[in-house]
């Protein structure tokens, strides 16, 4: 088996390549620049071939990069906070999500493509009882109802980037009813994540968005107890493995929550405080009030990653500790 992995410099590839490399799993890895060439070859030697492709919104952006792979696992997809425009947030992750399934669907040696989505892509951000909606349990028979063209004059960056990752998903099923291919479709919808990272990160600033909550944490950049914006998380082991799955495991279908359990950043800094209290920089995370507990925010459901991905979700805090313990070794470079 051969497989494509877009978005090869990012966290949540890393991972999941690291678990391709255990398996004895070659495959093709697509970046946006030659920059990310490198480190991904300093890690993954001969399992790798790299492919550079600067706009994967083309329709012929993964043309090359396919060729002669068993299966795709799209993971490439745009994260930040910094919006000038919200239709340069949503275009590139929908048309990079059809650019992928059209590579597929012209090469017959595709039988499964496995998308990274987000749990987002099923949360309603502005329901009537607010975006943390206490009391409902969402399932992957949910979709936020977001339209393309409500998000594209919004400013809010909870709404332009959940109606990314639910518009993205969208426009892959319905390609997926609606055009001639040879292959299955898997999503894999994580809540936020976080965790041992595996991608190259030179410095603090270009540490992934979802794991700067923590690295801000133990940088001192946050004086005060973080409000949390996505109340539910998950480990990167988990999210591997669901990928890991969904590629291998013939009766994987649908969508699949990858969600473990609700967490405030209140719980965060007392597992640095209690796991940590001799590391230098443990005097940069605040304390808050310890024991304080205020989130009341809707439940995802997991049973359905758990019964056909055979996932078993460790503790959150397992990310946070593993995390912690990966950068405080890296800031000993950086300082």
């Amino acid at each position: 088996m051969k497989v494509l992995v877009t978005g090869a410099n990012g966290f949540y590839a890393g991972a999941v390549m690291d678990r391709l490399v255990q398996l004895g799993i070659d495959f093709h890895g697509t970046v946006r620049s030659g920059k990310s060439v490198a480190p991904l070859k300093q890690r993954y030697g001969d399992s790798i071939t790299i492919f550079i492709v600067p706009d994967i919104c083309n329709e012929s952006a993964f043309v090359e990069s396919i060729k002669g792979c068993d299966a795709v696992l799209h993971i490439a997809s745009p994260f930040t906070s910094k919006m000038n425009d919200a239709k340069d947030f949503l275009d590139p992750a929908i048309k990079g999500a059809l650019s992928a399934l059209q590579s597929a669907a012209k090469t017959p040696s595709v039988k499964r493509v496995v998308m990274t989505s987000s749990a987002s892509a099923m949360i309603d951000p502005q329901n009537e009882l607010g975006f943390f909606r206490p009391g409902y349990t969402y399932t992957e028979n949910d979709w936020n109802p977001l339209t393309y063209e409500t998000a594209s004059k919004s400013s809010a960056f909870s709404v332009v980037y959940t109606a990314s990752k639910a518009l993205a998903e969208r426009a892959a099923w319905d390609f997926m009813e609606k055009e001639p291919r040879s292959f299955d479709l898997v999503c894999i919808n994580p809540a936020h994540t976080w965790g041992e990272y595996s991608q190259y990160v030179p410095s603090p600033e270009s540490m992934n968005k979802t794991n700067s909550d923590l690295s801000k944490l133990i940088d001192g950049k946050q004086e005060d107890v973080p409000a949390v914006t996505f109340p539910w998380m998950t480990d990167i082991g988990s999210v591997a493995d669901a990928h890991i799955a969904a590629l291998l495991r013939p009766e994987a279908n649908g969508r699949y929550i990858v969600a473990t359990e609700s967490m405030d950043f209140q719980q965060v800094v007392e597992t640095m405080h209690t796991h940590f209290p001799q590391a230098e920089w443990i005097k940069n995370v605040p304390k808050g009030k310890t024991g304080e507990r205020k989130l009341n925010c809707f439940r995802l459901d997991n049973s359905k990653s758990r019964r056909d991905l055979g996932l078993t979700f460790p503790p959150v805090e397992k990310a946070i500790i593993d995390f912690c313990r990966k950068y405080q070794e890296d800031r000993k470079a950086w300082l």
